[in-house]
């Protein structure tokens, strides 16, 4: 139950149908020589240039032609290296082409004094690399939460030790305040242990209509801007699961949106019930094809550029200022969607708002 994390840009990855059943692959030319040393240049194309000027890649050196070579999609994640009549030719692997050839992963493509290495990678196995580092940092987190947790239960010991010796008087009342910040810790901590020890837990019917009107009317009360609210949720969509749990994924969903629009905006959330084969269900990190109901929570706001996102379900990563949040929101809602045999996935478009998507089994009879 990996999210999947996609940032929208200009150009749109390359895809064939073989890949669209097991993820995306992408091709990407890497420069290890030349000016552009270290650049990554997504090939987005079916058709991409590559050259000095008015090109898709563009190189910063002078004897690369305006229009020096041309890399070329074949279908099924196949590409083909193409000369443009260079001035001073393309080079595949060291061996001047004169004809379109097909280029393989790790290749070498020079023009001028630039080589750039070919690369391809499956989303899918890049989907389950992310998995397993947020499992990682969230056992990690797990853990120090257990050992956290037992110098505040010696805390709270001691201070209950103090409280009942201590007459009254200024001295109390910085006790009290001393326990109520003790006791937010806890709270805390047991957060964070969950997310290392995930928990079974008792599922029942969730109606996602009185769930969306509930939590939209509390989350309008925070918003300290103009604010509209549309709620797209048909009577009788149901999911299985924890009516708390789910009220607290909803609602940090739209804290979160609330915070991404602090001029106001609007904030839509959506249910529908729909059925996943097994194909979409690898693509969405899914236990297995069947039906299952499908939250969303759409707003306008500002949106998160690629590499915000895609450490956006990380254990304490935040965007936020430190007295506005702790980064463990989302991380929150991954882990306790993957208990509800759920996923979570996020799409955003920097200045243009962010779609949050929760996938999780639907309730029969």
């Amino acid at each position: 139950m990996v999210p999947w994390i996609r940032a929208d840009t200009e150009t749109s990855p390359v895809v064939d149908s073989e890949s669209t059943n097991r993820g995306i692959i992408r091709a990407t030319l890497v420069c290890v020589s030349g000016p552009d040393l270290g650049t990554a240049f997504p090939v987005g194309k079916s058709s991409v240039v590559i050259g000095r000027s008015h090109a898709d890649i563009t190189i910063g050196e002078g004897e690369v032609s305006r229009r020096h070579a041309r890399l070329i999609s074949t279908g099924n994640g196949a590409f083909q290296l193409e000369d443009l009549q260079s001035s001073n030719g393309t080079l595949l692997n060291g061996v001047r082409i004169t004809k379109p050839t097909t280029v393989m992963v790790g290749d070498r493509i020079q023009v001028g004094r630039t080589v750039l290495v070919f690369t391809q990678h499956d989303e899918l196995a890049e989907r389950v690399e992310r998995m397993q580092r947020l499992e990682a940092m969230a056992t990690l987190a797990g853990g120090i939460a257990h050992d956290f947790n037992n110098a505040l239960s010696v805390i709270m010991f001691n201070l209950d030790v103090v409280a009942a010796e201590l007459p009254e008087g200024d001295g109390r009342a910085s006790l009290e305040e001393i326990r109520d910040a003790t006791t937010s810790a806890v709270a805390l901590a047991k957060r964070l242990l969950r997310l290392g020890r995930p928990e079974a837990l008792p599922f029942v019917a969730v109606d996602l209509l009185e769930l969306a009107n509930k939590t939209s009317a509390m989350a309008r009360r925070r918003a300290t801007a103009p604010l509209e609210i549309v709620i797209h949720v048909e009577a009788g969509t149901r999911a299985l699961g924890s009516y708390e749990e789910l009220h607290q994924v909803l609602l940090n969903l739209c804290l979160n949106a609330i915070d991404a629009m602090p001029k106001g905006g609007r904030l839509s959330i959506a249910a529908r019930t729909l059925k996943i084969h097994s194909d979409e269900a690898l693509a969405r990190q899914l236990p297995g094809s069947g039906t299952y109901v499908e939250l969303t929570v759409t707003d306008n706001g500002c949106g998160m550029d690629a590499p915000t996102l895609a450490r956006a379900f990380e254990p304490f990563f935040t965007t936020k200022s430190r007295d506005k949040g702790t980064g463990l929101g989302l991380a929150m809602i991954h882990s306790s969607v993957r208990r509800h045999h759920g996923a979570v996935d996020v799409q955003s478009v920097v200045g243009h708002g962010t779609t949050f998507r929760v996938t999780l089994p639907v309730y029969t009879e």
